[in-house]
């Protein structure tokens, strides 16, 4: 890598996020950021149990990637993994000006074959904390994921930045052992269930005395958190015995400060905070990462803890502090919408179409012939096609693909509106590439009657709104409410709980192939993804895509040809 960030810099000068509508403005630095990965499958132990894992540089979790805001950051990726694809996907990055780096493998480029390489290019256009993660089938959760750093202005005051604070699930067994015995045919119903959880790659297990992480703080300082779940499933309690943490940031979007004694976060989401160092120079404390079993079953390892030190604590003690009293909060859920309020505020204004999006997860045929269990979107499910990217087609003027791509056309609308209903048992965390989402509502969806009836959805304010007529037999849980309409909650990953609906917007600024997807490795492997397929004129006509993209098919397509892929699932 090239000299690090500067974080005291302004190389972003007057900008911030009171002031700013980073969406349309964002600096250029003219720096640019290198760095260079090879993927390879190594022995790993990250909790003291031995077994395989997929690192980038022999690390896991993978390097750190820093840059201030307006840098170019250039990875070059080799794939040294004798018998699988990869992609690396930059999670939560708009890709404005480079929308086929998205690290998608059949939606923006071809897989990296064994033994090639490639290199993505691509800018910092949002600032604050995020991760990447291989976006081939579940290959993350065998550890192929990252945190990322993306200096920008500081809106509220802090001492010290502690870095990035990575709480995830962890299996036991590689990820593909993991799908093939999810996608095993009815009537086997094989729900993964986690082995442990980890800090920053750290955690005992059953008392083998493995390592944990540890943290520095200095009393009377404040300290900033940059909190990351990158879980296959589960979603984290994160909590600091005997201190409260205040909120600035949900995923890349600044929020008005608020205090909490525990943090939620759903697969995907992050949340920056600052903590006040009020204990006492010799205290150690806890931090604490808890999934909550409601929220995905487990097979035990639900907490993980890192010790934080002060000063002139004793480091050859643990901490011997308490939980406070919602370190072991069961509920799934994001922090209400109301309590959340970007600091730069946007009215997402009527969309120019709205769909509504019932989930299922149902059997992809009839028994007894092998059928197995996949999620559906308004009865669409999704397989990638790893030898025809969605992108690299649509830039050639094609807009009618395999009905398997589950592409969506929205055209020129300025606007999109999506009301997604959930009546089943398990929470999806939400995710869209290429953009942040306006979270506009959620609340109950229980019936099914209404789910799968015949009623449109009702309109605002006597508004003419449009359902999309190929839905149009899906009824509506929605009540048109909007939370904070003037100025909704922003960002890219929003948990979907059990029995609930929520509703989302985005206005189309950013002609492309997005995934709107659940970020729970294991549903996406199964199917769940919508694709958005955003100003296909302006894909056709003015995305100038470099020859490099297509070399990823060409080398795919050579690999392939003296090897087979065993594709059991979506791909993604």
């Amino acid at each position: 890598m090239t000299d690090n960030p500067m974080p005291e810099g302004r190389p972003w000068g007057g900008r911030n996020s009171w002031n700013t509508n980073y969406y349309n403005d964002r600096p250029d630095t003219g720096v640019t950021r290198y760095y260079d990965w090879s993927i390879t499958k190594i022995p790993c132990s990250p909790d003291g149990v031995n077994l395989t894992c997929l690192a980038a540089n022999e690390q896991v979790p993978g390097p750190l990637i820093t840059a201030n805001w307006g840098d170019w950051i250039e990875v070059k990726v080799c794939n040294n993994i004798e018998d699988e694809g990869t992609a690396i996907h930059w999670h939560g990055l708009l890709q404005k000006a480079t929308p086929y780096m998205d690290g998608v493998p059949g939606t923006t480029q071809c897989p990296i074959a064994p033994g090639s390489c490639f290199t993505y290019c691509f800018q910092a256009d949002l600032y604050g904390t995020s991760w990447w993660h291989s976006h081939w089938s579940s290959q993350y959760s065998s550890g192929l994921a990252g945190p990322m750093v993306i200096y920008g202005p500081n809106n509220t005051a802090f001492d010290e930045d502690l870095g990035p604070i990575m709480v995830s699930d962890w299996y036991h067994e590689y990820y593909d052992t993991v799908v093939e015995a999810l996608l095993e045919p009815l009537p086997a119903v094989n729900i993964p269930m986690s082995d442990n959880n980890l800090i920053n790659g750290k955690n005992n297990f059953n008392g083998n005395n493995a390592p944990l992480a540890s943290f520095n703080f200095t009393s009377g300082k404040t300290f900033k958190l940059r909190l990351i779940n990158p879980s296959a499933a589960a979603v984290q309690k994160i909590s600091i015995d005997g201190h409260t943490m205040t909120v600035i940031a949900n995923d890349f979007v600044e929020v008005v400060p608020y205090e909490t004694d525990h943090v939620t976060l759903a697969v995907g989401q992050r949340t920056d905070v600052l903590v006040k160092a009020t204990g006492n120079p010799t205290d150690a404390v806890w931090l604490r990462g808890y999934k909550p079993p409601p929220c995905w079953p487990t097979h035990g390892g639900d907490e993980a803890k890192a010790a934080i030190f002060y000063e002139d604590a004793d480091r050859t003690q643990a901490p011997t502090s308490a939980p406070g009293p919602n370190a072991y909060d069961q509920y799934c859920g994001n922090d209400a919408l109301s309590q959340t309020v970007p600091t730069y505020p946007i009215n997402p204004g009527y969309p120019s179409v709205t769909e509504i999006i019932p989930i299922e997860f149902k059997a992809n045929g009839t028994p007894p012939a092998d059928v197995n269990l996949l999620w559906y979107m308004a009865n669409r499910t999704f397989r990638a096609d790893y030898n025809e990217p969605i992108l690299l087609d649509a830039n050639q003027g094609k807009t009618d693909f395999d009905y398997l791509r589950n592409v969506h056309n929205y055209g020129t609308n300025n606007s999109v509106r999506l009301v997604v209903e959930n009546t089943g048992a398990q929470p999806h965390p939400m995710h869209l590439h290429g953009h942040n989402i306006f979270i506009l509502a959620e609340g109950s969806c229980t019936d099914n009657n209404t789910v799968f009836g015949n009623t449109n959805g009702t309109s605002e304010a006597g508004k003419t709104e449009t359902i999309l007529k190929r839905n149009s037999r899906y009824g509506n849980c929605w009540d048109g409410s909007i939370v904070n309409p003037s100025n909704p909650q922003r960002r890219d990953v929003h948990m979907l709980l059990p029995g609930n609906y929520i509703v989302v917007q985005w206005n189309q600024d950013n002609p492309g192939v997005w995934p709107f997807h659940c970020h729970i490795a294991w549903h996406l492997s199964s199917g769940f993804v919508w694709t958005v397929l955003e100003r296909p004129n302006d894909v056709e006509n003015n995305m100038q895509i470099p020859p490099a993209m297509a070399q990823t098919c060409t080398d795919w397509t050579t690999w392939t040809a003296t090897h087979v892929v065993d594709q059991i699932d979506s791909g993604k």
